[in-house]
C-alpha cells in the first residue's frame, strides 16, 4: 500500500530514577514522534519526583510532611497521591498504611542491634497508627497530626508511572506505551506484554520465573521478601510488615497483582501480602479489573478468578 511504513520502536533505560531502573518502551508512527513522547514521560517523572519524593528534603511531600497541626495548601498531585492512601487503607481495613514506614524503622534498628523490637514500643506505634496521620480540608489544604514517620512509596511510584504512561500515549503518533519502574509497570495501547511472574522463594534473578501473565490497557505489580528483610540473629524476617500488629508477614511469601493502573497495583500488592489468602483474594475480587496470584511460605499457590482469565502475548510490546 502506498505511503505505508513500519512503525518506530522506541526502548530505553535509565538507571537511578524513581529509586530504581526506568525503562521506557514506545512504539510510534515516526522516531521524532516515539523520542518526542519519551521526553513527554521523562518530564512527568521529573515533575512528580520533585513533589512526591519522600527522600528529598526539598520535595514537596517531605516539607508537607515536616510540619504537624498546621492546615497547608498542597499541590493537586499530592493531594489525590493522599486520598488514594486513605482510601486504600480504609478499603484494606488497616493491612495497606503509609505508616507502616514507623514500624520498619523499629525494625532496622532492632537488626542493626541484634535484638528483636521492644514489643512496648511496637504496641505504641501500632496503637498511633489506629488514627489518621493527616486531615484533607476543603479548599485543597491538608493537616499533618502527629510526628510519626509514613511515606507513600509504593503509592507514589505506582502513580508517577500512571502519569508517566499517559503523558507518553498522548503524544501524537503514539500507537503503544510501556513504562517499567523496577517491575512496576504501566502498559496503554498496542497489544500488550507477556510478563515473566519471580519465584518469589529464591532471590536468584537468573532463576525461572514462577509463571507468566498477559497485562494489556493495564498495569503489574508485585510484594514479595525474597530481595529484602530484616535478619535478626539466625532468623529472617520480611520487610512487609503488617501495621494492625506490628509484626512481619510470616504467611504469604509473594504476590503478583494486575490492575488498570499501577497505583491499584501497587496497593493491593502491598495489602494482599499483609492480608493473606482468603482475605487477599476477596479484596482482588471486590476490586473492579484487578486479578492476584498469591504464593504461601510453604509453596502453594492462590489465584483469584480473574487471573486465570489472563492470556499470552510475545514478549515483546508490540504496536496497533
Amino acid at each position: 500500500m502506498l505511503g505505508w511504513r513500519r512503525p518506530f520502536r522506541l526502548r530505553s533505560v535509565y538507571e537511578r530514577m524513581l529509586g530504581t531502573e526506568l525503562e521506557l518502551q514506545i512504539v510510534a508512527a515516526t522516531r521524532p514522534q516515539a523520542e518526542a513522547a519519551e521526553r513527554a514521560a521523562l518530564d512527568e517523572v521529573e515533575r512528580l519526583s520533585a513533589l512526591l519524593n519522600r527522600f528529598d528534603p526539598a520535595s514537596e511531600f517531605s516539607r508537607w510532611a515536616a510540619t504537624e497541626g498546621q492546615p497547608l495548601p498542597l499541590s493537586p498531585e499530592l493531594r489525590q497521591v493522599l486520598e488514594q492512601a486513605e482510601l486504600w487503607r480504609e478499603r484494606s481495613g488497616g493491612a495497606f498504611h503509609p505508616g507502616a514506614d514507623a514500624l520498619g524503622a523499629l525494625w532496622a534498628a532492632a537488626a542493626a542491634r541484634g535484638h528483636p523490637p521492644d514489643p512496648q514500643a511496637l504496641a505504641a506505634v501500632t496503637a498511633a497508627l489506629r488514627f489518621p496521620l493527616w486531615t484533607l480540608n476543603q479548599g485543597g489544604t491538608a493537616t499533618r497530626h502527629g510526628t510519626l514517620p509514613f511515606g507513600l512509596n509504593a503509592l507514589a511510584k505506582g502513580y508517577v508511572v500512571d502519569r508517566a504512561a499517559e503523558a507518553a500515549f498522548a503524544a501524537p503518533g503514539v500507537r503503544a506505551v510501556l513504562v517499567n519502574a523496577g517491575g512496576d509497570l504501566r502498559t496503554l495501547g498496542g497489544r500488550g506484554v507477556r510478563v515473566a511472574v519471580a519465584d518469589p522463594s529464591t532471590p536468584r534473578d537468573d532463576a525461572p520465573p514462577l509463571t507468566w501473565v498477559r497485562v494489556r490497557q493495564g498495569a503489574l505489580a508485585t510484594s514479595g521478601g525474597a530481595h529484602r528483610g530484616y535478619r535478626i540473629g539466625p532468623a529472617q524476617f520480611s520487610h512487609v510488615l503488617d501495621p494492625r500488629s506490628g509484626q512481619p508477614v510470616a504467611a504469604v511469601l509473594g504476590v503478583t497483582v494486575t490492575a488498570p493502573d499501577c497505583l491499584t497495583a501497587d496497593a493491593l500488592a502491598t495489602a494482599l501480602s499483609v492480608l493473606g489468602p482468603a482475605e487477599g483474594l476477596a479484596l482482588a475480587e471486590r476490586t473492579p479489573g484487578a486479578a492476584a496470584l498469591l504464593v504461601t511460605r510453604e509453596g502453594e499457590r492462590y489465584a483469584s478468578r480473574r487471573w486465570g482469565q489472563r492470556g499470552r502475548l510475545p514478549p515483546a510490546l508490540t504496536g496497533r
